[in-house]
């Protein structure tokens, strides 16, 4: 497959090219996927550089110009996307634009879409996507968290888990239980909860390579009938389109990190010789580019079908998170082979190579829960892309009952 671009959708990437360039420090590291927090400077830096970035309406480009956005289409914020990616850069707030601002769009009343997504487009507010629980992550149909109706309120009870938390958010994005159903998944409903609401308990719940996760706890918060996203009992199909916005943006591979890789091998030297004379060597950066090049043709195909949905209807499936998730760990896995013993060596010793950015990158590669686990990515395109037929209702409760009887015992 070939894709090519039109002059103007050049001249935006050139834009967006020149933009990052000139805005991010010389020393700045792709690889470690973000602008990095870790102290007041650093933290001063990136609301800065984020405040630039939002005047020029990139973080919401694809939104309609209404609610703050560009109008952009796929391939457009395909091209800001795959430029975020060459330099590492992620938005601040990267979950109310990816995720709750558009689904708000396809769902939310007229009022919702008028009170929360310019805020998001200005960069006002941010959010956490709060559905994974302890017993309810692929399984998202089994949320126990649970939102009872009084009056004009409901009053939420129940935890939250896993929850991506890099900043102090101000709304929680919130899969809820409002009513006990056969099947389960049609008694969900999804709201917008103010994050410093009395009744909010948050704990920190950090993972592998550095991300940063909390539990968070719902003790009798309330939350105004109003801050319903679409229709009651029906979040679950709401939170479903999220997942389908979360796994579109799967293939903008970093290449300018790989561009690093390449020229580390040139310059480092093993048993006397440049690391890319060694067979070996040469092996794994040939299959990191294969692998790159798969990716980046999954998503680009992703978002050329995007813009022929009214001619030829919903995509199927997309395989791109899939593919991304196969690859990770091999890339891991393959930088930890490359680098031996001294890839295990973090970023703060005085004997690391490569930024430490192997021993990161080997731990992210295993940490593969969002978007969906890798057996939940294959169902769906056995599913939806392959036709092939669902267990049927009573085995998988039977299952469930099976599964249920061994863990108490």
């Amino acid at each position: 497959m070939e894709f090519g671009f039109t002059a103007e959708q050049e001249k935006l990437r050139k834009e967006i090219h020149d933009f990052f360039r000139d805005e991010l420090p010389e020393d700045y590291n792709p690889s470690m996927a973000g602008l990095s927090r870790a102290d007041k400077e650093s933290e001063d830096f990136a609301d800065e550089f984020h405040k630039k970035a939002v005047a020029r309406g990139y973080p919401s480009a694809g939104w309609p110009k209404k609610y703050g956005g560009l109008g952009f289409t796929a391939i457009e914020q395909g091209i800001i996307g795959e430029e975020m990616a060459y330099w590492g850069v992620m938005w601040t707030g990267g979950m109310g634009y990816g995720l709750v601002a558009p689904v708000i769009l396809s769902v939310g009343t007229d009022e919702q879409k008028q009170r929360f997504v310019p805020p998001i487009a200005r960069g006002e507010v941010t959010c956490f996507e709060c559905f994974t629980e302890p017993d309810a992550g692929s399984d998202e149909a089994n949320v126990k968290l649970r939102a009872v109706p009084d009056g004009d309120y409901f009053v939420l009870n129940g935890q939250k888990t896993f929850i991506t938390a890099w900043h102090k958010p101000d709304w929680l994005y919130t899969l809820a239980r409002t009513a006990d159903t056969i099947p389960k998944h049609r008694g969900l409903s999804l709201f917008m909860v103010p994050a410093d609401a009395p009744g909010l308990t948050y704990r920190a719940l950090p993972c592998m390579g550095g991300v940063q996760t909390v539990e968070i706890f719902y003790d009798n918060v309330r939350v105004h009938k109003d801050n319903l996203i679409g229709e009651l009992n029906r979040g679950f199909y709401a939170a479903m389109a999220t997942f389908e916005f979360e796994r579109a943006g799967g293939g903008q591979e970093p290449r300018k990190g790989m561009q690093r890789l390449v020229q580390f091998c040139r310059e480092e030297k093993r048993n006397g010789k440049p690391l890319i004379q060694d067979s070996e060597m040469r092996d794994i950066l040939a299959q990191r580019a294969m692998e790159m090049e798969v990716l980046w043709l999954s998503h680009w195909y992703g978002l050329w079908r995007r813009t022929q949905r009214e001619k030829l209807g919903p995509q199927p499936y997309d395989n791109t998170a899939l593919l991304g998730k196969k690859f990770r760990p091999l890339d891991g896995n393959a930088l930890m082979d490359m680098f031996g013993l001294d890839g295990q060596l973090k970023d703060n010793s005085d004997y690391v190579k490569y930024e430490g950015s192997t021993a990161r990158s080997w731990e992210l590669a295993h940490l593969l829960h969002p978007v969906g686990s890798l057996e939940i990515l294959q169902n769906v395109i056995a599913y939806r892309g392959l036709g092939l037929p669902r267990i049927p209702r009573q085995f998988n409760t039977m299952i469930s009952e099976a599964l249920a009887k061994e863990s108490s015992q």
